[in-house]
């Protein structure tokens, strides 16, 4: 047996003990170190190399002993405090589905079964949440290109194709009809985490380029009519921008640019028709603070099982159950923007950097739409509003964030507490 085996089987023997594989490789680089470190020490003093590397591993102590100790001390942690409101919120959801479906005057939805899809979109959601939780997020990096051309394509599609449903762009993929620009800045976040990690915004060939690599999606995006999700895109791609370490001012001008076309759309198609739902006008003042769900269904609101699903909340159960709602959500988003800043890895810092932009857009335009103060329809309220898509997406950005929390310090080196007269 080679001396320097009785290292690598020492190591080997210890990283079984270690659960949590993400650790092993910084683990195995540092008790190597030691290793050879405490070697070198002992033959300065005239051991032989067999003795000096048995010397080695006796100072380090049993392997296994070590093993337990360094798997208390590298645990994959899991984030109760983003885990919690997602699934409390997800709850509410799915509540809110329940009296749709079994105690309200909607026939519609009824015939949908709202409930039933809902729970069935729910459980498939947590179960891809916390397999993408276990998922190493680094491995995303290497397929970068392929999700950026992927969601160029899928939105060319969408525009050559795809069929309005209500104004909104879906795309049938056969199985189902899906509506991809909602769930496109979720994809725009991946590829262009992986793209910009690194990105050196203070050459100017690299900031026209960066430019342009935003600017494809984005006016695919705004020749669809989907304001909304163009306008969350844009502040996707400010967010990745400032985290990647743009100037202000390159930021402020492209968002400024961008905004140009969908919002001067927006403000056309408004002089047309009224784009805002007359129930969030005219019905939020009726509302109790307790709520009156057992006492009246206003049957005549329309898409409240979507977009307009917090105002169906303020009406139909007060707005202490609608505070509740946006108070858990806004705590969400704010445990989320915390652990942006915890993050070691420029790529996982730029994944839920731009993570924490969607909800967040997400989340303010939907509130604005249902208090009557936004012409934007068609944006869901974050792990609540009926939907296959956007909600499956949001369990699987729910799961990244954990995973990312989960490897936040994964740059860091492994510190190992070595008392030199201890067996």
């Amino acid at each position: 047996m080679g001396l320097d085996t009785k290292f690598e089987m020492y190591i080997r023997e210890l990283c079984k003990r270690i659960k949590n594989k993400d650790v092993h490789a910084h683990i195995k680089l540092e008790i190597n170190d030691h290793l050879h470190t405490l070697k070198e020490e002992a033959m300065s003093t005239g051991l032989s190399e067999e003795e000096a590397i048995d010397q080695a591993l006796e100072r380090m102590g049993d392997a296994e002993v070590l093993g337990k100790q360094l798997n208390k001390t590298h645990k994959a942690p899991m984030d109760v405090k983003i885990l919690l409101p997602v699934l409390t919120v997800s709850l509410f959801g799915l509540l809110v589905m329940y009296y749709l479906q079994f105690h309200s005057a909607f026939t519609e939805l009824q015939e949908l079964k709202v409930f039933n899809k809902s729970l069935g979109f729910y459980l498939f959601g947590v179960v891809l949440m916390l397999s993408i939780f276990m998922f190493d997020y680094r491995r995303l990096m290497k397929y970068t290109k392929h999700f950026y051309a992927a969601t160029i394509l899928i939105l060319l599609l969408t525009v050559l194709i795809g069929v309005r449903v209500d104004n909104v762009p879906f795309l049938n993929v056969g199985f189902a009809t899906i509506n991809f620009t909602e769930i496109t800045p979720f994809l725009l976040v991946i590829a262009f985490a992986g793209i910009f990690h690194s990105w050196d915004w203070n050459d100017n060939r690299k900031t026209w380029l960066g430019i342009g690599i935003m600017s494809i999606p984005l006016s695919f995006m705004a020749t669809t009519g989907a304001f909304a999700a163009t306008i969350i895109s844009i502040i996707v791609c400010a967010a990745i921008m400032l985290t990647s370490r743009s100037s202000l001012k390159q930021t402020i001008t492209f968002a400024v640019v961008a905004s140009i076309w969908p919002i001067w759309n927006l403000l056309s198609l408004s002089q047309i028709s009224p784009m805002v739902s007359s129930y969030s006008d005219l019905k939020i003042g009726e509302a109790y603070f307790i709520g009156r769900a057992l006492q009246v269904t206003p049957s005549f609101i329309s898409e409240v099982h979507t977009d307009f699903i917090l105002a169906y909340i303020i009406y139909s159960f007060g707005w202490l159950a609608a505070i509740t709602a946006i108070t858990l959500v806004i705590f969400f988003i704010w445990r989320i923007s915390i652990t942006a800043k915890s993050v070691n890895s420029p790529y996982g810092k730029l994944l839920i950097t731009g993570l924490t932009a969607v909800f967040s857009a997400q989340f303010i335009l939907s509130l604005l739409t249902n208090l009557g103060l936004s012409p934007l329809t068609g944006v869901s309220v974050p792990f609540m509003s009926y939907g296959g898509s956007h909600l499956l997406l949001e369990m699987i950005s729910a799961g990244l964030i954990l995973s990312i929390y989960r490897r936040r310090k994964a740059k860091e080196t492994v510190s190992l507490i070595h008392d030199p007269q201890s067996n």
